[in-house]
């Protein structure tokens, strides 16, 4: 089948020009100046929208198997492409976690029935415990490998405990100590992969805690309590661990300036180490505490205005390489309950890209800078540029369409996630996704689908040199 996307401003990492997109067997065959003639069966008229590769949404717990009464893959692809993201990459921590090349194969053909985009899985790193099966996930096409550090997990659910006096010894599944982690540098360095790791150190946060001298009751006693030094002090172990390896390592959810400058210094050596942040962090501060109250709180936490503003900075300078929603749901009465007991993490698959157009249409980020950044650099750092991040010739042919007039509300009500809580309801978004194609079908039109479900895996592939 030819697909073509017609009379659309189309958008590219060196630019934004004027192109028809035909799309043939589920790839990109051609870029034609607007008018050229070409036969096609199905035409999608872009005028005066703005064309851009299919979003990737590289940081999303779908809670399934084992906590489906949260979320499922099927709500979390589907509220996902909604948005515009053709691809999301699946966080390890359900039940079981994807430990080892067994559970990492039985998890692909489960989300493989239920996927409404094309999806990668990660692999947990959990030290020693399963170091010898850290090169097997890599061959079965992981995108990388999450390591919790510092964190102890239940046993049973993977979860992290982020105060192990909380839990029963027989319970844990005690944090891998630094000697670990460094021999689990050395095994991923020699794979080629990518090491992506939860920066907060757990000593830091105790004695930030037992500063604090009581339960925390507030927001300022949460940043009190979390403060940023806990993200830089593992990201400075993070780096000499890289610098020492050659192993590139990944600090997800980036949330201070404080925790930027350290990756700032660490990449000006030459040390192979990336930063993703996320649109909480872009969007938000401490100052919308009081309108939206505990379902902002997520891990690291939100912070103030002048970390949202060098995270931006961070992304325009490239020092951030990557964006994620970290789409982590719970039960709207989890989230509902009072702030010191209610768990972090929230919903974001749906509103990542649209919250990321928004502020491109604001100006604080370019059109051609987000085309990079929430796909282009995002599918080169997780292995998966041979077929997904761009409009390029031979590449999938997923594009999200853009109407940069429209204007949308977010609303908990019109949400797909299963646990329809967000952050941003009630917020006018500028800016709307009118269609997607994935695969070179047109799958998406204002939020419905037209076609049944036909996500596929994406399977990584990484080099020593660290390229895709």
């Amino acid at each position: 089948m030819r697909l073509r996307v017609s009379n659309g401003s189309a958008v590219f990492p060196d630019g934004v020009r004027a192109a028809d997109v035909l799309c043939e067997d589920g790839r990109i065959a051609e870029l034609l100046e607007p008018g050229t003639a070409s036969p096609s069966d199905v035409e999608i008229d872009a005028a005066g929208k703005l064309v851009f590769a299919g979003f990737i949404d590289p940081h999303v717990h779908s809670r399934e198997p084992g906590n489906e009464h949260k979320e499922d893959f099927s709500h979390s692809t589907l509220g996902a492409l909604t948005g515009g993201v053709t691809t999301v990459l699946e966080m390890p921590n359900a039940i079981p976690p994807v430990e080892n090349r067994q559970v990492f194969d039985e998890r692909r053909a489960q989300h493989e029935k239920s996927a409404w985009t094309d999806f990668g899985l990660w692999g947990l790193a959990l030290g020693d415990e399963n170091l010898e099966h850290i090169p097997g996930l890599f061959e079965a096409g992981a995108v990388g490998v999450k390591l919790f550090w510092g964190y102890a997990l239940h046993k049973k659910t993977r979860s992290l405990i982020y105060n192990s006096a909380d839990e029963a010894p027989e319970n844990l599944l005690m944090p891998p100590d630094n000697g670990e982690v460094l021999r689990l540098f050395d095994v991923i360095a020699a794979t080629g992969g990518v090491l992506a790791a939860h920066c907060e150190d757990k000593d830091v946060l105790a004695a930030s805690e037992q500063a604090l001298g009581h339960a925390i009751e507030s927001y300022e006693d949460l940043l009190a309590a979390r403060p940023p030094i806990a993200e830089a002090t593992t990201i400075a172990v993070a780096a000499e661990f890289a610098r020492i390896t050659g192993c590139r390592v990944h600090v997800v959810h980036l949330s201070s300036a404080f925790a930027l400058d350290s990756i700032r210094v660490a990449q000006s050596r030459g040390i192979p180490i990336t930063a993703e942040t996320c649109p909480q962090y872009l969007t938000l501060s401490d100052e919308d505490y009081p309108r939206i109250g505990a379902r902002m709180k997520v891990y690291p936490p939100v912070r103030r205005r002048t970390d949202q503003e060098a995270l931006w900075e961070g992304v325009r300078r490239g020092t951030i390489a990557s964006l994620g929603s970290d789409h982590a749901p719970h039960t709207i009465e989890e989230k509902s309950q009072g702030f010191s007991t209610q768990p972090a993490g929230g919903v974001g698959a749906e509103t990542f890209a649209p919250l990321l157009i928004d502020a491109m249409l604001r100006d604080r980020v370019t059109p051609e800078r987000l085309t990079e950044v929430a796909s282009a650099s995002t599918a080169r750092l997780y292995g998966i540029a041979h077929r997904k991040g761009a409009i390029a010739l031979g590449l999938d042919a997923d594009l999200a369409i853009v109407d940069p007039a429209a204007e949308r509300t977010v609303r908990d009500e019109e949400l797909v996630a299963k646990q329809p809580i967000s952050a941003w309801h009630g917020t006018v978004l500028r800016g709307a996704v009118t269609d997607v194609v994935l695969g070179g079908v047109h799958v998406m039109h204002d939020r419905e689908p037209l076609t049944e479900r036909r996500g596929r895996f994406i399977a990584a592939r990484h080099r020593r040199d660290g390229q895709a």
